[in-house]
């Protein structure tokens, strides 16, 4: 049996593994990636005045509907100040947080679906689905980018429910708070209440003995979710980024949609290319070969979710929270102008870690594959932690962050222009003047870097060439 000291360690020793990775980033200045628009332009999140906590508490700026996180921020500015090391350091400590979280949870569930089994195999298999969640590379966009505070901040409400509701702790009541601060920090964590379902389908059993009981205990939830869902539509619509039929039609959704849910799942095994913005690429649609391909993947995962739901019944309750979880960022309803976000893969991760941890649990009860089993677990955690820190480093500077984007995706407009913008601070005009000319060759509708060439052609005295380009903003 183990101690209470040596579970403390352990809980503090998966802590620590969670957030060493991305210490890199620590000390990264505000990023020109949203962090200017929500964070240095505007100060009504800069302590807790009256008229700061009114504008929190109702505030739809920028779209979302996230209370908590903006209240997050001015604890923060009340504790540290203006100070980013000081607000990334909190981002980490959520993260960490959520580990530990996560390990909770997941012990418990093995416990439940596999009651008779040893308390060290259950430990190691929850060590494992919470490491490898915490530590994966695409956890980086969420824990290092300032913006995104609200992904650890609900997911660790999210994660505090899930703990709450497996443990059977804090009464129906517990889970239930936790949730709404889970919604209050994001919207995207209104698909918990069918992730409960599954669990009371399984591993806890309960819509065979207590059916109505938990059905009718989902129903505050689910109300929940509807306000915050619609409050988050609002919110997008009203900022602008919230896209009609006409913009991105009925095929396009669809199509977006298949390949979000082959997309996060390839990337997590398979976690290259990882970029800060993924561009919807030329020819995109429901009839590209990409969207066959990903459409193909996502049956045969259904169809081998189907045929294991008897032997294997961890594999369909893994890859239904997965789809749910992913389900308010796929692509049916359109926000903004990116194919994928490496961020939206913070709750639906946490579903294949699980899964990953069965199969870790499932091999070590094997005397033949214990030990194979092990070092694999180990290989994979040192190689998401060392892609992590590189990850982690290139979030540690706007530059370091648009070289990443551009040598990713070299034909990215939007990671060149954010390039060349910060080298025109840096008073390095050559180089974004280069960046610039790449950029307007590519798209002439571009009239801040078309007139950003005129100007400096004229100021070289280069007129003919700066009439040029001043024209063409003038008619961009």
């Amino acid at each position: 049996r183990v101690t209470p000291r040596a579970r403390t360690l352990l809980l503090l020793l998966l802590a620590l593994a969670a957030l060493l990775p991305f210490l890199p980033a620590l000390n990264a200045p505000f990023l020109d990636w949203d962090d200017a628009f929500n964070l240095i332009e505007n100060e009504r999140w800069r302590g807790f005045t009256r008229v700061n906590i009114r504008w929190m508490l109702t505030t739809l700026y920028g779209g979302p509907y996230q209370p908590l996180s903006w209240l997050s921020y001015a604890l923060d500015f009340t504790l540290w100040g203006f100070n980013p090391a000081a607000m990334r350091a909190t981002n980490l400590i959520l993260h960490a947080g959520c580990a530990v979280l996560l390990f909770l949870s997941v012990e418990r569930i093995i416990e439940n679906a596999a009651p008779r089994s040893p308390i060290r195999e259950r430990s190691l298999a929850a060590a494992f689905a919470a490491l490898f969640w915490a530590l994966h590379p695409l956890r980086v966009e969420s824990v290092c980018w300032l913006t995104e505070r609200r992904d650890v901040l609900s997911g660790f409400f999210y994660l505090l429910a899930v703990c709450l509701y497996v443990r059977r702790r804090g009464g129906p009541l517990g889970p239930f708070v936790a949730f709404n601060l889970a919604v209050l920090s994001k919207a995207s964590a209104i698909t918990l209440p069918l992730t409960l379902l599954i669990m009371d389908a399984w591993p806890l059993g309960r819509l065979r003995r207590e059916r109505r009981p938990a059905l009718l205990e989902k129903i505050p939830y689910l109300a929940v979710s509807l306000a915050a869902g619609l409050a988050g539509l609002a919110g997008q619509r009203s900022a602008g980024t919230l896209q009609g039929l006409a913009t991105a039609g009925v095929g396009e959704r669809l199509a977006m949609a298949a390949h979000s849910l082959w997309w996060y799942a390839a990337k997590t095994a398979w976690p290259a290319g990882l970029s800060p913005y993924h561009r919807v690429p030329p020819g995109f649609g429901f009839t590209s070969r990409v969207v066959w391909g990903a459409s193909a993947a996502v049956l045969a995962a259904a169809a081998l979710a189907w045929a294991a739901r008897r032997r294997a019944p961890a594999v369909p309750a893994a890859l239904m929270h997965y789809a749910l979880a992913l389900a308010p960022m796929a692509g049916l309803a359109r926000f903004g102008h990116h194919l994928v976000a490496e961020r939206y893969s913070y709750l639906p991760g946490l579903g294949l870690a699980a899964l990953a941890a069965a199969g870790l649990f499932a091999a070590r009860r094997s005397a033949a594959w214990r030990a194979t089993a092990g070092a694999a677990a180990i290989a994979v955690l040192a190689v998401f932690s060392t892609l992590s820190a590189r990850g982690a480093a290139y979030w540690s500077g706007n530059e370091t962050l648009w070289r990443r984007a551009l040598a990713v995706d070299p034909g990215s407009n939007l990671a060149r222009i954010n390039l060349a913008s910060f080298l025109r601070r840096e008073k390095r005009i050559d180089e974004a003047l280069a960046l610039e000319r790449a950029a307007a060759a590519q798209d002439p509708a571009l009239s801040e870097q078309l007139n950003n060439l005129g100007a400096d052609a004229v100021g070289k005295k280069q007129f003919a060439e700066g009439e040029v380009f001043l024209r063409a903003a003038l008619a961009a």
